[in-house]
């Protein structure tokens, strides 16, 4: 599970189901399912990032 709190408060929930992979670029957290990037997250408004496998 991926769960990303911005820094507003709120927060998305990646269940393993939703997602095959993630990578970070620099800028933006990126969430992947196969090919395609289902979540991108531009790390200015990201507070926490935590990744439960």
């Amino acid at each position: 599970m991926i769960q990303i709190t911005m820094t507003s408060g709120i927060y998305d929930e990646w269940k393993p189901e939703q997602y095959t992979d993630y990578m970070y670029d620099g800028k933006c957290f990126i969430v992947m399912k196969g090919e395609q990037w289902v979540g991108i997250y531009n790390l200015d408004s990201v507070r926490r990032i935590v990744i439960d496998k």
